[in-house]
């Protein structure tokens, strides 16, 4: 609460924010299942539940925020399950993986996300106000709540914004630590820190260059900010203990260290270097440095936006300034933040997708709250008509980003899948319905007893590994069988269907081994492509699903936006067309 009265603008803006993040909050419901990829909601938070507390098992994720969510989904969870006919899996999953239940969980991780992302917008704004201004502090929070893929991630169940908010608030203990030299501000630090981790493992990358610099090096100076240097280090040792005492109870290596370091061998082997994107060379280094420079509109806001936040970067660089936590030492905290990001994860992994480059956007958002407070200063001392027109600039580039950003809440309501749910319900009683893929790309199928049709889904992942498509026949067989299959109706996701279509290649680019996998698949790769060209045989394409935004967006010139093959990708129908 304290947070929330330091500033009612800020205040303000984070109501605005939360109540935009509603507009596509039930995006994928209801639903058994979700479409957020890489998200934990609704069903993965039992493995990350379950196997980081099984003994020699990790799981991808860290324990922390999958307890979370299990603990608050508890009322949710609790009457199907004490429903079920006996507390084997079976029993439970069939009570559980219904669409009331899977839909309140959902619910229940999307919202918690959201105010997470309103702390973290609260807690940015707050480091500007402290190192800067009150004013800078405002267009802080106004810059990181339209930066797109902040707003995104801010509102799913994935755990990137979760992580980022708790890495925010370690920065902020930091900057406390500064000020007051106390112990308590030290450990706390160093317990924020470890729940950063506890919540996604790639936090740490965030978090190498502050405390390098802040920590450890800081110190070393004569004019440090610090105090006397043994009790410094003392306090360091205190913060460290407590960072890793935190990120044990939090991620689950106390209760399960033989799972915990099976998590860091998944986690530094096939979890990260089976999918890269960018060649281990200095070209595809460079390659991936220049895709994120010139990826910044994408996955942030428009150039001129872009262009301010990097103005408030040189600002600070150039001009040494203040005392104390409003030194340039500590303004240029957020930008080690977000290059510490980059280089010790993003750059690592060979990657730039949305998520990848999200803790940078979150950052530059301060320096694009000094560079504005700076800009609108100057023009205050130059007349009223100056100053006003520079407020209605200002006005209309935050209009801009927001709109910008506000384009993935439109394919979010438009998504493709919800055109394909209407064909689907109007097909003739007996039709059966094949499918394929992740659930994730997906759409909602009716499997109730009134539903048209029956569906199957057919891959060749051994199905006991599958995550279950309630209420479809699971079939592992070559896709190119589908003659034999004889179904009606074919539904094919894009984002499943490109896995395994090779895609030119630029200098520098990999393809992943597990690309490498999917596309050494001939059958897959045969079946997918004659499906994708309408060229399968005993079938033709009727029906090709496009997100639909409203007329209004698209005479505004927005477009439907791809993010991490979650939204904004389109679903192939093929009817049968011989008898």
């Amino acid at each position: 609460m304290r947070l929330i009265r330091e500033d009612r603008t800020v205040a303000w803006i984070v109501v605005v924010f939360a109540l935009s993040q509603l507009v596509a909050i039930g995006w994928d419901l209801p639903g058994s299942y979700g479409w957020e990829n890489d998200g934990i909601a609704p069903r993965d938070i039992f493995a990350g539940i379950g196997i980081n507390l099984t003994p020699g098992q990790g799981h991808r994720y860290p324990l922390f925020h999958n307890l979370l969510i299990g603990v608050l989904s508890v009322p949710i969870l609790l009457p199907p399950a004490l429903s079920a006919e006996s507390w084997t899996l079976p029993a439970l999953m069939e009570q559980i993986l219904t669409v009331p239940t899977m839909t309140g969980v959902s619910l229940v991780a999307k919202l918690v996300g959201v105010l997470m992302a309103c702390v973290a917008l609260l807690v940015i704004a707050r480091i500007a106000r402290r190192t800067v201004s009150a004013e800078a502090g405002r267009w802080a929070a106004v810059w990181a709540a339209t930066c797109l893929s902040f707003a995104y991630y801010g509102r799913v169940s994935n755990l990137d914004g979760p992580y980022l908010m708790w890495t925010a608030l370690a920065i902020d203990r930091l900057l406390r630590v500064a000020e007051t030299r106390k112990r308590r501000d030290y450990v706390l630090f160093g317990v924020l820190a470890g729940a950063a981790v506890a919540t996604k493992d790639q936090a740490y990358a965030g978090l190498v260059l502050p405390g390098l610099i802040y920590v450890l090096l800081s110190p070393l100076r004569s004019d440090q900010p610090f105090g006397p240097r043994a009790a410094h280090y003392k306090n360091t040792m205190f913060a460290t203990l407590a960072g890793a005492l935190s990120l044990g109870a939090l991620g689950g290596g106390l209760f399960n260290p033989t799972g915990f370091m099976a998590r860091l061998r998944e986690l530094t082997g096939g979890a990260s270097q089976d999918w890269m994107s960018y060649a281990r060379t200095p070209e595809g280094l460079l390659r991936n440095i220049a895709d994120i420079i010139v990826g910044q509109e994408t996955y942030y806001w428009p150039w001129l936006v872009v262009a301010l936040c990097w103005v408030g970067v040189g600002k600070v660089v150039a001009r040494p300034g203040g005392e104390g936590i409003r030194s340039r030492t500590f303004r240029l905290l957020p930008l080690s933040a977000g290059i510490s990001s980059l280089l010790f994860f993003t750059l690592v992994v060979a990657r730039c997708e949305h998520r990848f480059v999200l803790p940078m956007g979150f950052w530059l958002a301060y320096y694009g709250g000094v560079a504005s407070a700076a800009v609108l200063a100057r023009v205050a001392g130059k007349g009223l008509v100056l100053l006003r027109g520079a407020q209605v600039a200002f006005g209309l580039l935050v209009l801009w980003a927001a709109g910008h950003s506000f384009e993935v809440q439109l394919t979010q309501r438009g998504d493709a899948r919800h055109e394909v749910h209407a064909f689907l319900a109007s097909l003739p009683e007996g039709t059966l319905v094949e499918t394929y893929g992740w659930l994730v790309h997906l759409p909602h199928f009716d499997v109730s007893e009134a539903s048209p049709y029956s569906l199957q889904r057919v891959s060749r992942r051994p199905i006991k590994t599958r995550n279950p498509l309630v209420g479809a026949e699971e079939i592992d067989e070559p896709y190119g069988n589908v003659v034999k299959r004889h179904p009606d109706v074919l539904v094919v996701p894009e984002a499943t269907a490109r896995e395994f279509i090779p895609r030119p290649l630029h200098a520098g680019m990999a393809v992943a081994a597990v690309g490498q996998r999917f596309q050494s698949d001939t059958d897959a790769k045969a079946f997918f492509s004659s499906a994708l060209s309408d060229s399968l045989d005993g079938y033709e394409v009727v029906f090709i699903a496009e997100p639909k935004l409203p007329a209004w967006a698209k005479t505004l010139g927005a477009q439907p936006v791809q993010v991490h093959a979650s939204v904004g990708n389109r679903q192939w129908i093929l009817r049968r067309s011989s008898p």
